[in-house]
C-alpha cells in the first residue's frame, strides 16, 4: 500500500504515429484512428506521438495565403487522468506538443519549430465506455462506443509577433468533438466517425507586414478512419478528413482562404508494455 493507503496505478503506454497525408491541410487538426478507446479509471496514462504533414492551409493559423506549401513534423506528449463519471470512464489531459514548420513560396523559404499551443482535453464516454477499474478492465471485451471531448488551446507556445510562421497561433481555441466508433469483431477492426468545431479568439499580436490583428471563422471537421489489427499491439489504418470555414481576415480585411478541403490519409501505431506501481 501507498502512503495514501490507496494504490496509484500509472500506465505508461507509448504510442508512436506515423501518418501520410495526401493534400494541403497539415495534420495539426487531425486525429487518428483509436484515438479514444476506452481505459481503466483511476489511472494515469502517458502518450508520446509524432506526425509528418506534406503541406498546411489556414485553419491552424499558422499563414494567412492558402497558397504556400508547408512541411509539418509534430510530436506530442499528452497526460491523462482517468476516472469514473456516474459509471461512464472520463478523464483530464494536459497536451504538450511541439512543432517544426518548413514553409516555401517561389523562391521564398522560412522555417521555425518550438512550443505550439498547450492544451486542455476533458472526456466523458456517452455510451459503450463503462467505468472499470485496471483489475476488471483487463478483462473488459471491446464495443462499440460514443465520447464526448472538448478541448481548450491556449495561447503558451512560442511566438514572434512579426514573423508570419509561428508554431504557435497566440490565441485561446475551443474545440467540442464526438466520436462514434464501431468494431464488428471486438477490436480488432475499428470503422470511426469524428465530428467537431473549432472557435478562435483573436490574435491581437499578429504584427507580420504591419499588421495588428488577425481574426478566424469557426473551423468545421469531419473525420473518418477504418482500422485493423496486424498484431494483437500494431494496427494500420486508413484516414479521410473534411475541413470547411475557417477563414482568416487581417486586421478586419477578409483573407479568401476558407477551407473546403478533403484529403486522405494512412497511419500506423505500435503500443508499448504498461507499466503499474502501487
Amino acid at each position: 500500500m501507498c502512503a495514501l493507503l490507496r494504490c496509484v496505478r500509472f500506465l505508461a503506454g507509448i504510442l508512436c504515429a506515423v501518418g501520410a497525408d495526401f493534400s494541403s491541410p497539415s495534420n495539426v487538426w487531425a486525429g487518428s484512428a483509436r484515438d479514444y478507446l476506452n481505459a481503466p479509471i483511476d489511472s494515469w496514462l502517458a502518450f508520446y506521438n509524432a506526425g509528418y504533414s506534406a503541406s498546411v492551409t489556414p485553419e491552424d493559423g499558422l499563414d494567412v495565403t492558402a497558397r504556400i506549401r508547408t512541411n509539418v513534423v509534430s510530436q506530442s506528449v499528452v497526460l491523462t487522468r482517468t476516472m469514473d463519471y456516474g459509471g461512464r470512464t472520463g478523464g483530464v489531459s494536459i497536451v504538450l506538443p511541439y512543432l517544426y514548420v518548413e514553409s516555401s513560396s517561389g523562391s521564398n523559404r522560412t522555417a521555425v519549430q518550438g512550443v505550439s499551443d498547450i492544451g486542455f482535453l476533458w472526456q466523458m464516454n456517452i455510451f459503450g465506455g463503462p467505468a472499470l477499474s485496471p483489475e476488471a478492465f483487463a478483462s473488459f471485451v471491446p464495443q462499440t462506443f460514443s465520447s464526448f471531448h472538448l478541448f481548450v488551446g491556449t495561447p503558451l507556445g512560442d511566438y514572434e509577433p512579426r514573423r508570419t510562421l509561428n508554431p504557435s497561433a497566440n490565441r485561446w481555441t475551443l474545440r467540442p468533438t464526438v466520436n462514434f466508433s464501431y468494431t464488428p469483431d471486438r477490436g480488432w477492426t475499428w470503422l470511426e466517425t469524428y465530428a467537431s468545431a473549432a472557435a478562435f479568439t483573436p490574435n491581437d499580436a499578429f504584427q507580420a507586414g504591419g499588421a495588428s490583428r488577425l481574426t478566424q471563422r469557426a473551423l468545421f471537421i469531419v473525420e473518418g478512419h477504418a482500422s485493423r489489427n496486424i498484431t494483437p499491439r500494431i494496427w494500420l489504418s486508413a484516414d479521410a478528413y473534411y475541413n470547411a470555414g475557417g477563414e482568416t481576415s487581417v486586421d478586419g480585411v477578409p483573407q479568401g482562404n476558407a477551407a473546403d478541403t478533403l484529403r486522405l490519409g494512412a497511419g500506423a501505431r505500435a503500443s508499448g508494455p504498461a507499466a503499474t506501481w502501487c
